[in-house]
């Protein structure tokens, strides 16, 4: 995650990105993880809807930097990338 106070929207692109495809290899490993283990693949899920709500909080986080409405104050606050 990057940091709040003097992150930029690419900043917070490229670890919605990170997020993003952790997501996948977590969706993929509760696959499998179901397939042995039934009850077990909870565990990835949750990791999977974590990395899935992390990676939209980047993307809209970008978003507001982009705006000018971010809240935390940041030297780059409505600048272009």
């Amino acid at each position: 995650m990057p940091n709040a106070r003097t992150a930029t929207a690419k900043d917070f692109d490229k670890a919605a990105q990170n997020h993003a495809n952790a997501s996948w290899a977590f969706l993929i490993i509760s696959a499998v993880v179901a397939y042995f283990w039934n009850w077990w693949a909870l565990i990835p899920v949750a990791l999977w809807l974590l990395e899935v709500g992390q990676s939209i909080s980047s993307t809209k986080q970008a978003g507001n930097l982009r705006k000018g409405t971010y809240r935390i104050p940041n030297p780059n606050n409505g600048k272009p990338d």
